[in-house]
């Protein structure tokens, strides 16, 4: 099926563009005309708008909406800008359409599929709690090396050899 891919056309629609989205998940594809990897990745923005049809997907041409790519920081092209609840969430600049992907995966949740938002709450605390994990798994190591290599190194503090 078709995805849709909206093409804002003035500035003014970027923010009423944000707010009717709601909780979706939005990804805007700050563009130009005249930028080769813009023209070359298009195609993948297209079909990644019909693999999350609960995201919208917008395009905003920078010479057409100078003032919307400035208010966005937008300085090279492409640049993909995520946003949820009419807040910058994520960003992402070059023509690299797994690194797109790999984004949109991890932000796309369930925002707007049926007000079900627990399941990125929970997605969220399960990341927290596996950095927890790593960073005590760390420590231990780290004191256990520390241990091993004081005990190795300071036997000449403690063995004479008269």
């Amino acid at each position: 099926k078709m995805g849709l891919v909206r093409v804002l056309e003035h500035d003014r629609d970027f923010q009423t563009e944000l707010a009717s989205a709601g909780t979706k998940l939005v990804i805007v594809d700050f563009t130009a005309t005249w930028c080769g990897p813009c023209q070359r990745i298009a195609p993948a923005f297209q079909q990644l708008s019909t693999k999350f049809p609960n995201a919208v997907f917008l395009k905003v041409d920078v010479d057409k909406c100078a003032e919307t790519a400035a208010s966005q920081n937008v300085s090279s092209m492409p640049t993909f800008i995520f946003y949820r609840n009419r807040t910058k969430i994520d960003r992402c600049e070059g023509a690299n359409a797994t690194v797109l992907e790999a984004k949109i995966v991890e932000h796309y949740g369930s925002g707007g599929a049926g007000g079900d938002d627990d399941t990125e709450a929970v997605a969220g605390h399960v990341r927290n709690t596996n950095n927890l994990y790593y960073n005590i798994i760390g420590m231990i190591i780290l004191a256990l090396f520390l241990y091993y290599y004081n005990r190795h190194n300071s036997n000449n503090d403690y063995n004479y050899d008269l």
